[in-house]
């Protein structure tokens, strides 16, 4: 995504792979090419890219979305990354040395809110968790890690939505208001939520996603100021109120705070 983070084009060729075959670098090249796009490309823009004629790119396109590592946009008919290259990245992403250095301080976290507490990571077109920590108490929130989630709704999308490049988010909103039909009001809502998140460094959620939930997040920094993560604490609408979620901010604060300065 180069409006979040540099463009893995500096550090991966896109073709002329070594000692693998055509088909495969050809594949390779698709899918790398849509991870470093921030809206879905359609036939033509895929071919014209990547130096192939429309018809190989057709169907390499059909080969992967038929196992779901590629889909259709349907408000473009594009292509972007699918479902199950959002897993892989999701279980590449939770090696990282991110996850390593948040794990102790999520597990903490976990341990003074007695709530779950998520580690999350943007994709192409929206975030997913990569880590949780689930609360101790019999009645809780837990996610599926490494399934894809829009930026608009939950409180680690908007944090990270919150913090990206101004042209960047504004493109994103755009996109989500017409694949998710938001309206005027929805999207002034979601502005004011962005303006106050990047004001008071947290967002709170309840029932956006799941009409039974609630979360806090904030944001986690790497290195030049940019944002690679969000860090949420969730739980139960009935517990995790936003009265609670104002006195749970001080603590994630100092969790996220610590993760960043830990990776810069």
């Amino acid at each position: 995504m180069r409006d979040i983070q540099v463009s893995l084009h500096h550090a991966v060729p896109l073709s002329g792979t070594t000692g693998g075959t055509e088909s495969a670098d050809r594949v390779a090249d698709v899918l790398l090419l849509l991870m470093d796009s921030t809206e879905p490309l359609g036939v033509t823009e895929v071919a014209a890219e990547l130096g192939m004629g429309k018809s190989v790119a057709h169907r390499v396109l059909r080969s992967l979305t038929s196992r779901n590592l590629v889909e259709q946009d349907p408000g473009t008919m594009g292509y972007l990354l699918g479902s199950a290259a959002v897993a892989m990245g999701a279980r590449a992403l939770s090696l990282s040395k991110l996850e390593s250095e948040a794990a102790p301080l999520l597990r903490d976290l976990r341990d003074r809110t007695e709530e779950t507490t998520l580690l999350s990571r943007p994709v192409a077109g929206g975030r997913v968790h990569v880590a949780q920590f689930e609360s101790p108490r019999h009645v809780r929130m837990t996610v599926e890690l490494g399934v894809f989630r829009p930026w608009h709704a939950g409180a680690s999308g908007k944090i990270l939505l919150a913090h990206a490049d101004p042209e960047f988010r504004e493109r994103a909103i755009a996109l989500e208001s017409e694949q998710y039909d938001l309206d005027q009001d929805a999207i002034a809502a979601l502005n004011r939520d962005l303006d106050h998140a990047r004001e008071r460094g947290y967002v709170m959620s309840s029932g956006e996603r799941n009409p039974d939930a609630g979360a806090v997040a904030a944001p986690v920094f790497g290195v030049r100021g940019v944002v690679i993560a969000a860090i949420s604490v969730c739980g139960p609408r009935s517990r995790l109120t936003s009265a609670r979620a104002e006195r749970i901010a001080p603590l994630l604060l100092s969790v996220t705070r610590q993760v960043s300065a830990r990776l810069s």
